[in-house]
């Protein structure tokens, strides 16, 4: 396995050689059959780029058991912030450098179908079907909702929020963390969340009471170092740092939404077919078992597994239907909305 990182910093200049690469200079061959080309099957190669913005050590994880079940295959792994990543995806349209996109939410590629291919295969059969895809682009490794999270020691037990609607509580002013929706998904998610709740009225209300930040693990970051009182997360970031004792996690009375982790097959990407196996791979029963077992905090969309213990299940949450078509529809809409609520509230 080979790792290298990617932020948007590299973006321009990777675009500009992907342009020179495009143009040899040569004059086009001409065609030497009238007989229509037939589509051929992919072929095999030894490598699989992957582009993933979980944490290492999983990705790390799943990339080893891959590795050792397919012999002499070598993933090259690009780690990066969602946005950056599919920032990546798109400036490399027109020349496919990765294979797979891993990360954000069923959103993330929804909202670039034409940078993707469809997905199927035979595992569909055990995945939740709440979770998949409609457009068929998305394979669901895993689900997630957003979550409260606050520090024991800076928010007394009586005071602890129970629904979203708590965090509009002028109390909480600056005191409440949050990852920028325009760059985090997940927190598009919640923003999305919020609107099937209150609204607009209601996202105002609580963009009064908070810090942005940039990055998606920043609040329960911060929340977990006693930085700040409150924090919204996604689900897996609240565990990981519930394990110090020092944080406790709300799943909000008022509603959640629960959304389908994003692993998309990249267009016209250099090794399909090891794209198509690695997709196969991590959504089957041994690996979303062993996602569960190693990783707290990871909601499995195989409905095969054992559930992770002491998260609850759908079925014991107010779990909200998400507006799939709506949010990928209005995303540039509502992210404008949102920036001028910032700077309203500023």
């Amino acid at each position: 396995m080979f790792r290298r990182a990617w932020s948007m910093a590299t973006a321009i200049a990777a675009v500009a050689i992907l342009a020179a690469c495009s143009d040899s200079g040569k004059p086009a061959q001409t065609a030497q059959s009238t007989q229509p080309a037939q589509p051929a099957a992919p072929a095999a190669t030894k490598s699989l780029v992957l582009y993933a913005s979980h944490p290492t050590e999983m990705v790390d994880f799943f990339i080893k058991a891959f590795e050792k079940e397919n012999p002499g295959v070598k993933v090259e792994l690009i780690t990066g912030g969602t946005g950056d990543l599919l920032g990546r995806v798109k400036a490399e349209k027109d020349r496919p450098q990765g294979d797979l996109l891993w990360g954000g939410s069923s959103t993330t590629g929804g909202s670039a179908p034409d940078l993707f291919v469809k997905y199927d295969a035979p595992v569909l059969k055990d995945i939740s079907k709440e979770l998949q895809d409609p457009a068929g682009y998305n394979a669901p490794f895993d689900a997630f909702a957003m979550v409260i999270v606050y520090n024991k020691d800076l928010v007394p037990a009586a005071e602890v929020p129970k629904t979203w609607a708590d965090l509009a509580d002028p109390k909480w002013k600056g005191k409440i963390r949050f990852a920028n929706p325009t760059s985090s998904s997940s927190s598009y998610a919640a923003l999305v969340n919020w609107k099937l709740i209150g609204d607009w009225p209601l996202v105002e209300k609580l963009a009064k009471n908070m810090i942005i930040d940039e990055s998606s693990s920043a609040p329960f970051t911060a929340v977990a170092q006693g930085e700040a009182p409150l924090g919204v997360a996604y689900e897996e970031g609240a565990y990981r740092v519930q394990k110090t004792g020092k944080v406790g996690i709300v799943y909000p009375a008022d509603g959640v939404t629960l959304l389908p982790g994003g692993l998309f097959l990249i267009k016209g990407g250099p090794n399909p077919a090891n794209a198509k196996k690695f997709a196969d791979f991590v959504l089957s029963t041994p690996q979303e078992q062993a996602l569960v077992d190693n990783f707290v905090g990871r909601r499995p969309a195989n409905t095969t597994v054992k559930f992770p213990a002491g998260m609850p299940a759908a079925a014991d949450l107010k779990v909200l239907p998400y507006p799939t078509d709506e949010a990928k529809a209005q995303q540039k809409e509502w992210l404008a909305k949102w920036k001028e609520i910032m700077i309203g509230t500023r």
